[in-house]
């Protein structure tokens, strides 16, 4: 299982990409990350 807990994401621009977000990833869930080309939806740091 994968959970994230009140994850939030603000760029140096003060734009605001992700507020509060919670959810769970169990075992054997197929998941699928989706956005608008260019919308930065692999985060590296």
């Amino acid at each position: 299982m994968i959970e994230f807990k009140n994850v939030s994401k603000t760029y140096s621009t003060g734009t605001e990409a992700v507020h509060n977000a919670s959810f769970k990833i169990e075992k054997g869930d197929f998941c699928f990350l989706v956005g608008a080309s260019g919308s930065r939806k692999i985060y590296t740091y």
